[in-house]
């Protein structure tokens, strides 16, 4: 999957986001002396900005119903949504369903899902998508769960009634307007249950609320928002008396719909309201934390280690319990370290070790502060960013800097739309103090967070704005990444790993002054048919061009911006490390280029020969330009493109002779008019050498 780094909004995970998150690449390059030239012909510079339109046909996720989705079992999935014609698959990381034998898949109607879970699945949270002969859905969510499921039936809706059921379960439905669910579940005294709701941590509109009632039809228990779960909640209660009890689910708002969905699980299980650390390295042991801060259990955190990152759940389950306690924790190959408390002050500072590149920690108690001690042998430019909202948490961080004497240099609380982030050029050797604080001095297990650290370090921030790339049959698409550097203005190599068989993508050079790049994704074969070689995760790997000196990019991303239709629904700023891409039908032109990779020599100019493909019905000229601004080519380096009016146009590369040795990558796009129409479509890369005389 290509791998994507959110700096989420400021507005608390609860509310509604009319806005998407923005999403941050952290990358450590190095120099290198090889230099080389890419053309890539893109989608226009207006396109790439932000995410393109999607396909008329893209197939879109409303609501997963799912029952049965147990590690090691057959589950069965339906799938709500629109444009669901010729599904062939629904991906999941732990495993692919396929519709259901017999499915009518000619009509646009809910599609029925049947496949294994993997036995190894981590119950938790995973993303899904829907693929049909015209790509792949943006993600859906949905819950691996070791409790057995059981269905909705109408008595549910009934206050008078309610449904019956027996512990353990977990039940998956809906909401709607102004009615509750409710549950009858038979306790005897002293026995104990845990209720919990995801809902909002899936995409829902659903603000859920949980309500007990004893045999007398008094309140016992009830709970709202769970700091640090988007807005989810959970409980326990123990039955005093022996005698019927009931669970009741409402929308805060006696809202409900379609989008008011949900998961609840019912049972004797312990429940965790934070994770801590919430960023680790594959196999580092962590901590689920009860909301009173106990520990209710440990796990170790699963992924690869030849991924830069990945926000993967993580499960403890107890042998007398019902089902797994669930968490999320961040894997990261940077290499963090914990505060140690006492830590409230100069005098007993954490010091961060020379070798740390992350801070993590928490807030205990209302009122805390963390301080961490920076050594410096020389003067050094600091970067600290905090990472909360994108972990889950509610915690607001400030940051403040100190020098030795105790004078603040530096503070902040937010940067932008981000959490904040501080930056200061310490001006000379020494210590220096960092104070972690919560601006409303809120506290608790679940006001947790996680800084990273950069003294003096370089590295480069990639932002990318939607989760998947669908790629026209014969030609090929882009999704653009805009470039942030960190104490770094050289070169850097740009490859997809892992593609899918059907598709290809060129790896690439951009140079210093490149803050646009669009990835192209090429799907070459006009001919092939249909098949599970066109779809699949994708991973998008960033490094050094000597791959020398640094780890790959940690690369993460958020969803897409709401259209105006749909611009009040629930959009969760919890960090996304899935991309997915997937084959559509062809376009109304696509290209290629000869050669794929060419010489410039300085003073000189060459010549790329790009060759249109056209549907019958389009013949209208297709103007080839520059998709970024001039201003992202090298000095000295010229592109001059021009109207293609029939099936090829010649592109010429221009050095002067001292246009300077190195590597960049210049973008073009080719755009065309007919009625109100106006496409654009990108050209596979070019790669090209810049040579001395």
């Amino acid at each position: 999957m290509l791998r994507l780094l959110v700096l989420p909004t400021r507005l608390p995970s609860h509310v509604f986001f009319g806005k998407p998150t923005v999403m941050a690449v952290y990358i450590t390059p190095v120099m290198s002396l090889r230099r080389t030239v890419v053309l890539a012909v893109a989608c226009s510079f207006g396109a790439l900005i932000g995410w393109p339109e999607a396909s008329a046909q893209e197939p879109i996720i409303d609501r997963l119903d799912v029952a049965n989705f147990r590690p090691g079992q057959k589950a069965n999935v339906v799938v709500n949504g629109k444009q669901l014609m010729g599904a062939s698959g629904l991906w999941t990381p732990v495993g692919t369903l396929r519709p259901k034998e017999g499915s009518d898949l000619s009509k646009d109607q809910p599609v029925t899902f049947e496949g294994d879970v993997k036995v190894d699945a981590v119950p938790g949270i995973y993303p899904a998508r829907v693929v049909t002969n015209h790509g792949c859905s943006e993600a859906g969510w949905l819950v691996v769960d070791d409790l057995p499921s059981i269905a909705l039936t109408p008595e549910s809706q009934d206050r008078a009634v309610g449904q019956v059921v027996t512990l353990p379960c977990c039940v998956e439905g809906q909401l709607n307007p102004v009615l509750s669910r409710f549950f009858r579940v038979a306790l005897t005294a002293g026995q104990s249950v845990s209720a919990e709701v995801l809902a909002r941590r899936l995409g829902s509109d659903l603000d859920p609320v949980l309500r007990v009632t004893g045999p007398d039809g008094k309140e016992i228990a009830y709970r709202d928002d769970l700091p640090g779960a988007e807005g989810d909640t959970q409980l326990q209660f123990t039955a005093a008396v022996d005698g019927e009890h009931r669970i009741e689910l409402r929308d805060v708002r006696y809202s409900g719909g379609a989008r008011h969905f949900f998961h609840l699980r019912m049972g004797k299980m312990s429940l965790a309201s934070a994770t801590m650390p919430r960023v680790t390295q594959v196999g580092g042991k962590v901590s689920l934390v009860g909301s009173s801060g106990e520990v209710v259990g440990e796990a170790s955190a699963q992924g690869s280690a030849d991924l830069p990152a990945s926000f993967v759940p993580v499960s403890f389950r107890p042998a007398e319990a019902d089902a797994s306690t669930l968490g999320v924790v961040l894997v990261t190959t940077s290499l963090s370290q914990n505060e140690v408390e006492p830590n409230n002050g100069r005098a007993e500072a954490t010091v961060l070790a020379a070798e740390s590149l992350m801070l993590t920690g928490s807030f205990n108690a209302k009122g805390d502060s963390d301080w961490f001690k920076v050594t410096v042998a020389e003067p050094t430019a600091l970067l600290v960013v905090t990472r909360t909202r994108e972990l889950s948490s509610p915690t607001d961080v400030m940051l403040e800097l100190y020098n030795s004497e105790g004078g603040k240099v530096a503070e902040n609380d937010d940067a932008g739309p981000r959490d904040a982030e501080l930056t200061f050029m310490l001006p000379a050797a020494g210590d220096f103090f960092l104070k972690v604080s919560e601006i409303a001095g809120r506290g608790g297990s679940e006001w947790i967070y996680a800084l990273d650290v950069f003294r003096g370090r370089k590295a480069v921030k990639v932002t990318a704005p939607a989760d998947r790339v669908n790629v026209p049959r014969g030609g090929s698409a882009a999704m653009l990444l805009a470039v942030r550097r960190i104490h770094y203005d050289g070169p850097l190599k740009v490859e997809a790993v892992g593609l899918p068989a059907a598709l290809t993508m060129s790896p690439f050079i951009i140079g210093g002054k490149q803050s646009a790049v669009p990835v192209v994704l090429t799907a070459k074969d006009p001919a092939a048919a249909a098949s599970d070689a066109d779809w699949g995760p994708v991973t998008l790997r960033i490094t050094a061009p000597d791959g020398v000196g640094m780890p790959p990019a940690e690369i993460q991303l958020a969803p897409p911006a709401p259209k105006k239709a749909d611009a009040e629904l629930f959009r969760s700023a919890r960090v996304r490390t899935d991309l997915f891409a997937a084959v559509q039908p062809a376009v109304q032109f696509s290209f290629s280029a000869e050669p794929s990779s060419l010489n410039v020599t300085q003073g000189a100019a060459a010549t790329v020969v790009v060759k249109s493909t056209r549907t019958a019905e389009w013949t209208e000229p297709i103007e080839i330009a520059l998709a970024t601004p001039a201003d992202q080519l090298p000095a000295g380096i010229t592109v001059t493109g021009g109207s293609m009016a029939a099936g090829e146009l010649a592109v010429t590369i221009t050095a002067t002779a001292d246009a300077p040795i190195g590597p960049f990558t210049v973008f073009l796009q080719g755009k065309s008019k007919k009625d109100k129409v106006e496409p654009v479509h990108p050209v596979p890369p070019i790669v090209v050498e810049v040579v001395t005389k």
